[in-house]
C-alpha cells in the first residue's frame, strides 16, 4: 500500500516519536493507516499529534502512495487544508503547501496535472461530480449527522463546542489595523449579489431538518 521511499520513512518516524510521548498541549487524533485505506478506529491505529505534525503526516501520505490510494489521500489533504479553524487550533497551510494540496487534488479528480493552478471549467465539473458521488453514497442517517455536525447547524453549538472555541481563541489578538484591512477587503470584494449568494438572505433565521432536508424559518 505504501511506497518504499523517504516519505514513508519520515512518516513512520513521526508516528514512532509520537507514540513514545504524552502531549499536554493542543493535540489532534490521527489514524496511522487512514480509514479510507482500510484502517480501523482501534486504539493501536490511533496516535496523538500536534496540529503541525498532523498536517505534515497527511502531506507525506500523498507522497508515499499511488493510484487510488493517492487520490484518496489528496482528497483528505485538500479537506484538511480547507478545514474550518473556528473551534480548533488547526495548522494553517502556507501558500506553497496550499498550492501543492490544491494541485494534487485537482489532478486526482481530472486525471492529469492541470496546466494552470486556477481550475478550468472541466476540472470544476469533475470535482462537482466526484463530490456528488461521495454524498450520494451516504445514507439518510449519515447525511443528517453530517448536517447536524456542520458549524451552520444551531444544534451543533453545544456548551462543549463553545468551550473549545473559547479555549482555541484565548490569547489570540487581532490588531485594529488588521481588522480594518479585512473589513475594507471584504467590502471591496463582496458585491450585493455575492452577499446574497453567501447566504445573507438567511441572516437572522434558523433551520431544522425536515425529511432529511434543511428548511430555513424565522427564529421564534
Amino acid at each position: 500500500m505504501y511506497l518504499q521511499n523517504k516519505y514513508t520513512k519520515w512518516y513512520f518516524n513521526i508516528i514512532s516519536n509520537a507514540q513514545s510521548r504524552t502531549l499536554n498541549e493542543y493535540k489532534e487524533q490521527h489514524h496511522i493507516i487512514p480509514v479510507s485505506l482500510g484502517g480501523s478506529n482501534n486504539k493501536d491505529n490511533l496516535v496523538e499529534l500536534t496540529a503541525r505534525e498532523h498536517y505534515i503526516c497527511h502531506l507525506l501520505l500523498v507522497k508515499m502512495t499511488e493510484g487510488a490510494c493517492k487520490k484518496s489521500m489528496s482528497y483528505a489533504l485538500w479537506m484538511m487544508t480547507n478545514a474550518s479553524t473556528t473551534y480548533q487550533a488547526r495548522y494553517k497551510a502556507k501558500s506553497k503547501l496550499y498550492e501543492f494540496a490544491r494541485t494534487n487534488f485537482v489532478e486526482s479528480q481530472i486525471g492529469h496535472k492541470p496546466t494552470l493552478l486556477k481550475q478550468t471549467e472541466q476540472a470544476k465539473q469533475q470535482i462537482s461530480k466526484s463530490m456528488k458521488a461521495r454524498l450520494a453514497k451516504l445514507s439518510q442517517e449519515e447525511m443528517q449527522e453530517r448536517l447536524l455536525n456542520s458549524c451552520h447547524s444551531p444544534e451543533s453549538w453545544t456548551e462543549e463546542r463553545k468551550q473549545k472555541i473559547s479555549k482555541a481563541l484565548t490569547g489570540k489578538i487581532v490588531s485594529q489595523e488588521t481588522r480594518k484591512k479585512l473589513s475594507n477587503t471584504l467590502k471591496e470584494l463582496m458585491t450585493d449579489e455575492k452577499r446574497l449568494s453567501c447566504g445573507d438572505f438567511n441572516r437572522g433565521k434558523t433551520w431544522k431538518l425536515i425529511n432529511g432536508k434543511r428548511v430555513w424559518m424565522e427564529k421564534e
